[in-house]
This record gives structure tokens, sequence and C-alpha cells, in this order.
């Protein structure tokens, strides 16, 4: 056999009407295709797959604006996920399937896998974050045979160009591989040069998965690598597990030339007519004051509105000044908690109340569009603390008050926390943080939290006068549903 004749299917299990484009499994796919394999998606984006969409979480909770898919297609597949999935397979005859889910989708995943196997017989491997720091949970289920530990780009595709030599695979790095009743658990590779990595592939997707919903407007968008990993370790983020997996490799946080990362962004505007580009760096400006001022005078050439996510630290008028002139639209800042010891001790964030504020008010006097990232429900967070970070939101004129529900994700150091203080079973899968909690705490409930989520917005934007009204929308009941959708009205009205 050889390489063209070779095919994979890739599974993208996503959460339902998620339509920014993984940048990942567009990677994988260009380092497949470079070596002339083929390769096909199966993406369950446009099934309807859960109750209600995370932007539809976020419209309910006061934290954006309701948008029209429909108007730009992005509307439900009316057929069967499962039968659509079997037509696809039996049709393309795929010699190795990959399934790439994340915590919360991935009980979906398992369930594609196990229908496949029932009527068909193809080496299967599971990737992503959650495989990542779940390889034995993963390992364990009949319907797999090989889990993807770390980066998956060159790991898939050694493993495809041996299994077409008839040669040893269970020495694949990056690989947990199920053979002969035996496990070969392969150590981690270095990390991969982001210079040498193709540009994506996003031939494999539907037109469609370009209009992605920003800012109360739908854009054709782009997703586009700057940074892979992160320099700081949050302690509820995954960047602590994957710096902590690659310390005996040189770390796993590195950063793209801007050539690289101006050229894939001029190449992909004009091919698909991008009007938007969201930028995939977890702390955009948390970099040498040169390689700020080298994107910004090459950007020039791209020229199209584009969002970041920062830290509070990173910010100065200096830099903010450099954002405006380049047409950057929205920058989305993470406070998390307004408590002090809890964000520096249990969080990981050592940054000031003070920093924050400061940070805030330089981004007041700027025309970009600022949003405040917010979690509630930590382990050990009490009301009064919820409230800390609802006076430090109150504090701040931003027009997005964003606010999620924390989740023990695999690989955090909290979710280490809560298996060790028991606040979560071993079979516990994290849920989706903008709408849902796996923890039910005994200073605070699930539902007390989800009665806070959806005040949250209410409690900073609304004089004290009314945070007993407020309070009365944090109930379930007629008069807690009466009383919410009359202030929300305001709300909509006046903030979104």
């Amino acid at each position: 056999m050889k390489n063209k004749d070779f095919k994979i299917l890739l599974i993208n299990c996503n959460t339902m009407m998620d339509v920014l484009l993984p940048v990942g499994l567009s990677l994988i796919s260009a380092c497949l295709k470079e070596k002339e394999f083929q390769v096909k998606l199966f993406d369950t984006t446009f099934y309807k797959t859960a109750s209600e969409t995370g932007d539809d979480a976020r419209v309910k909770t006061l934290q954006v604006r309701k948008t029209n898919r429909e108007e730009f297609g992005l509307v439900y597949k009316n057929t069967d996920l499962f039968e659509d999935l079997k037509k696809m397979v039996e049709e393309y005859e795929p010699n190795i399937i990959g399934l790439s889910c994340i915590e919360c989708t991935y009980e979906l995943g398992i369930k594609m896998l196990k229908s496949i196997r029932k009527y068909y017989s193809a080496q299967t491997i599971v990737g992503g974050i959650f495989a990542t720091f779940a390889p034995a949970e993963i390992i364990a289920e009949d319907c797999v045979d090989m889990v993807c530990v770390g980066e998956g780009e060159y790991a898939l595709v050694e493993l495809c160009t041996k299994i077409i030599q008839q040669q040893d695979i269970t020495t694949v790095q990056n690989l947990w591989i199920k053979k002969d009743s035996r496990i070969f658990k392969n150590g981690i590779r270095r990390p991969v040069s982001l210079e040498d990595l193709p540009f994506q592939d996003w031939s494999i997707f539907e037109p469609r998965r370009f209009y992605k919903p920003m800012g109360g407007k739908i854009s054709m968008t782009g997703t586009f690598e700057m940074n892979r990993g992160c320099p700081y370790s949050c302690r509820f983020c995954s960047d602590y597990g994957l710096n902590k997996l690659y310390a005996s490799n040189g770390g796993y946080y590195r950063e793209k030339s801007i050539k690289r990362l101006i050229d894939e962004m001029k190449e992909k505007k004009e091919k698909y007519n991008l009007k938007f580009a969201y930028l995939v760096a977890e702390s955009f400006l948390t970099t040498k004051r040169e390689r700020i001022i080298e994107f910004i005078e090459q950007y020039k050439e791209v020229n199209i509105p584009f969002w970041i996510e920062a830290r509070p630290e990173s910010i100065n008028e200096e830099n903010i000044k450099l954002l405006e002139s380049s047409g950057c639209e929205g920058i989305s800042l993470g406070i998390e908690s307004g408590n002090l010891n809890l964000r520096r001790n249990l969080l990981g964030r050592n940054m000031s109340d003070e920093a924050i504020l400061k940070a805030f008010k330089i981004l007041e006097k700027s025309n970009l569009r600022v949003s405040a990232n917010n979690i509630i429900g930590f382990p050990t967070e009490t009301r009064d603390q919820i409230f800390e970070t609802i006076e430090l939101n109150r504090q701040i004129n931003v027009p997005g008050v964003m606010v999620s529900l924390y989740n023990p994700y695999k690989g955090t150091a909290l979710r280490e926390y809560c298996d060790a203080e028991g606040l979560t079973r071993k079979d516990t899968f994290a849920g989706d943080y903008r709408s849902e909690t796996v923890l039910d705490m005994p200073q605070l409930s699930r539902e007390e939290l989800l009665g806070l989520q959806r005040t949250f917005p209410l409690y900073v934007r609304f004089p004290k006068s009314e945070w007993p009204k407020i309070k009365k929308c944090e109930e379930k009941g007629q008069e807690a549903e009466r009383l919410f959708k009359e202030l929300s009205a305001i709300y909509t009205k006046k903030f979104l």
C-alpha cells in the first residue's frame, strides 16, 4: 500500500454549534496530507447533542447579545448522527479512525467509537487535551486501541507510516498502544517546531464552520496559532499539566515567528475571504516588546479585525496604543476571582487588585471592545467570596461581563485538589464551563452556583438598591422567572 491509498477518518466530537475552527485537527490533517495520506472528517458540530449551545447559555446569563445563527446557515442537521457516521465509515472504508474530544464531549465520543466497532474493525486512536491527561481510563475502553498523550501531529504521521510499511508500531512516542493483551506506554517526544508545521488544512470542514459569532456579530473567522501553551501555570488551567508533562523536554511553551504567522493569515484570508481573526495566544502581550511591535507592523498586510486574550499585568498604555493602531477589535482579560487570597493561593494567579483595576482603567480609555473573564464555584469558595468578585467587577467599566462555572478538568492542579478532598469521583467528567458544573459543595450547591451565574451581570451593573430583587432571581419558580425576564430586558437594552 502507498501513502495515497491509506485513509484516515478524523472524528471531531465537538460541543454543539461551537464553530470556531480547531487548530489541532487542522494541523494534523495538514501534516497527514503533506505525506500524501487521505483524510476525511466527521464533525458533530451541527448535530443536536445537547439541550442548549454554549452561546445560548451565555445569552441566557446576560453575557453576550443574541445573534441570528440561522441567517448564516448555522442550523442543526435533521439526520441521525450515528446513522450518518455509519454511512461515512462504510463508504470511505478508513484504515484508521482518530477521535478528538474534550472532557465534556468524551462520553459521546466513546459512544461513537463503540457504535463503529459493531460493524467495522479499523484501529482507533483517541487524542486531545483530555486524552493527554486520562490515557489509562481511555485505553481501558474496548473500542480504543491507542491513545495520544501530548502533541499528535508527528505521532500520527509516524503511526500511519509504520502501519503502511508493516513495521512495529508499539514504539511510537506520544502513544499508548494496546497490543497482544499488553499496553505499551511510550514517552513524550520533543515539542514540535511551530516553524516546521505546514499551514492548517481547513478544507476538511464545512464552509459554514467559518461563521463565528463574536461580540454580537457573525463574521467569517479564521483561527490562528500564534503561541502554543502558556508561560504561566494557573492551577485551574490545563497548561499546568502540559508544562509539567513537557518539563524534561524543554518545556511546552513556544512562539511562532511573526513572519510565519502573517504568511499563513494572508494565505487564509485570501482563500477563504476572512473578515475576522481569532488569535490563539493565551496571553498575547506576555512576550518581548520587539515581538509585539513586529506583529503590529506586519499585520498591516492582513488588515482584518482580530481578538486576543491577555493578562492584567501585561496591560500598559503603550501596548494598548499599538493594538489600537493594528486593527485589534477585542480583548479579554481574566479576573477569575475578586478574593486576593483565593486568587493567589488556590488559583496561582499572583496579581493584586490594584494591578487588575489599573489594567481595566487603561482599557476604558481605548476603543477596544473589552470583556472581563470571571469564574465562580472554585473549591472552598463561599458566597461572600463570589460577591468580592462582583464588587471588583463593579469597580471597572467594561462592556462584557463574562462569568463561567468552575469545572475540575483533568490535568489541572485543582482537579488533583478536588480528587484529594473527595469533591470528585474517579469517574467524574467535568462539564461545559459555560453552563454546568460537576461540583456540589457543602458551602455552595450546584443550584446556588447556577443562580449566581445568571444574576452575576445584574449584580455588577445594577445599583445595590436592586440587589434584594436580583437575589429573588437566583431562585426557581414562576415569580423568579418573571422577575429575571423583567430585569434581563432592562439589562440587555442598557448594557448589551
